[in-house]
């Protein structure tokens, strides 16, 4: 815990610009996405009780739009919209309408009717009882509502980092990209805080608006004490989660190493990206042939599939050299690929019990990817070439790039300073597309990524200064799996064996560009080698 806290400090104290302009782009689309959620939000909650048969088409179709997730809605938005803050706004907006609207009808059906019998009995006109009495006695409604919207808005506003809209949510997905606790505290902490600010400043809102209600000093003490008991519950369920856990976990790990040994099935996991899926199926079809039962444990995502193997969930799956090297052991950069692989296995077994099987010749190492006519204009060739042009050009980053050792980093301690033109992030699976439709110029990419075979488009940049570790692909499976069945290393080795660059970039051509299922690509090339 002491050296989270330190990396922590570390990265305020280096990184201090970074974070607030990450907390104001946050904060910036927050506030303007439930601005314009209020905007119509509350019209069309009036209009609902102004006219009472509209209600139910008007809620119906909002609650609709709600139940879709919010990243399902970006990307049915990317192409006609594109990347940036407009798509993720509207996302938001949708999510945050509802409970404004909701709340603003029942608002107003709540005033009662004596209340506007007696303004007009006062010689009130209409306008007067609208703005002096409905408004004022539905404002408490539409506070909750908007609140509600807001703490939403808040929370699901990290994804527009996945779409270069900025926000708090690049520190988050880097956190993930790169298992490191110390920026998802850094990012999710500060989304937690930011709920709860605005939890508080709405509460106080409520409370100008009602103080007929908080006059009381008894009523005050009831207050207190409601909120004391809450947080008091919320703390005790907090401890007791977290000590189930522990205890399961011992539990579970126990019972899975023994079940593990007995258990004739070997589940074959797989990271969430073509390549990972394609492989693992290629063992998976491997191991079957060979008369095991094989259960496809597939699309986890790469921040967590090394839990995964370590606490028992899954029994092998595919792995690069340096990702071992570097994001799971955080060792020094290697760039030979033996003694990358012999430190990697090595330190697995003594650290986690886990067998690197042989590593293949195909290399899906690290490589930054340009536009092929920019590329032809600017007559960039190498890094070199293009760290003497960053100026002029807009960077796709997917945010654990900006921060990882072999990243930007690593770049810079080579190459120098690159200086672009803007920097922002995505998500990986939109880089090719925003390099397409020319929202911006260069991208990090792994150097077998299907696009990459369509060099008209994509020109992938020689490291003429070597700056990048070895990622050669081999198994990674538990020893106590590998001792119950010993012929799975010769099964899978003879696999690695004709596996290279070419042919795993051919095979994520296929289902990327071509867009054949994996499972067909796999089977194909299965019977190809076998």
């Amino acid at each position: 815990m002491n050296e989270i806290w330190i990396k922590m400090q570390s990265y305020f104290a280096n990184s201090l610009d970074e974070y607030l302009t990450s907390l104001g782009e946050h904060i910036s689309i927050s506030l303007l996405s439930l601005l314009v959620a209020a905007m119509i939000g509350i019209p069309l909650g009036y209009l609902c009780i102004r006219y009472g048969r509209s209600k139910r088409w008007i809620v119906g179709i909002f609650q609709v739009l709600r139940i879709i997730p919010s990243l399902a809605v970006l990307i049915l938005l990317i192409p006609i919209m594109g990347t940036g803050v407009r798509p993720a706004m509207t996302a938001l907006v949708l999510l945050a309408i509802p409970s404004i609207l909701m709340n603003t009808a029942d608002g107003f059906e709540q005033v009662p009717k004596f209340m506007l019998e007696t303004a007009a009995g006062m010689g009130m006109t209409q306008r007067q009882i609208f703005w002096k009495v409905k408004v004022p006695l539905a404002v408490p409604y539409i506070l909750t509502g908007a609140r509600t919207a807001m703490i939403e808005i808040i929370a699901s506003a990290t994804i527009a980092a996945k779409i270069g809209a900025g926000g708090l949510g690049g520190i988050i997905f880097t956190g993930l990209g790169l298992n490191r606790t110390d920026l998802l505290l850094v990012g999710g902490v500060s989304v937690a805080l930011l709920s709860i600010l605005a939890g508080v400043i709405f509460n106080l809102l409520d409370r100008i608006f009602m103080r007929y209600k908080y006059t009381g000093k008894g009523e005050k003490r009831k207050m207190r004490s409601k909120m004391k008991r809450a947080a008091a519950a919320c703390l005790c369920m907090v401890m007791l989660i977290s000590l189930t856990a522990c205890g399961g976990n011992k539990d579970s790990d126990a019972k899975g190493n023994k079940e593990a040994e007995k258990s004739s099935v070997i589940r074959v996991g797989s990271k969430d990206f073509t390549e990972g899926m394609i492989v693992s199926e290629i063992y998976a079809l491997a191991l079957e042939d060979a008369g095991y039962q094989v259960e496809r444990v597939f699309d986890i995502a790469g921040s967590v599939i090394h839990t995964s193997i370590v606490n028992d969930e899954i029994d092998l799956y595919p792995e690069y050299t340096g990702t071992g090297l570097l994001s799971v052991l955080g060792m020094d950069l290697i760039t030979d690929p033996q003694e990358v692989y012999d430190t990697v296995k090595d330190e697995y077994e003594k650290q986690f019990q886990l067998t690197w099987l042989d590593y293949s010749q195909a290399n899906d190492g690290q490589g930054l990817v340009i536009r092929t006519d920019l590329a032809k204009e600017l007559g960039i060739k190498t890094i070199s070439d293009l760290q003497k042009h960053a100026s002029e050009l807009r960077f796709a980053s997917q945010g654990e790039f900006n921060e990882r050792e072999d990243g930007i980093p690593a770049l810079e301690k080579t190459y120098g300073k690159f200086d672009w033109k803007s920097s922002k992030v995505y998500d990986g699976g939109l880089k090719y597309e925003v390099l397409s439709s020319d929202e911006a110029d260069v991208t990090p990419a792994y150097t077998t990524e299907g696009p990459l075979a369509d060099k008209d488009k994509f020109t992938l940049l020689e490291d003429d200064k070597h700056v990048w570790p070895p990622y050669n692909l081999a198994p990674v499976v538990r020893d106590n799996i590998l001792k119950a069945n010993p012929d799975i290393a010769d099964i899978l080795n003879a696999i690695s064996a004709k596996m290279d660059t070419e042919s795993i970039t051919a095979l994520n051509a296929k289902v990327d560009v071509e867009k054949e299922d994996y499972e067909d690509v796999a089977s194909e090339y299965y019977e190809s080698i076998k």
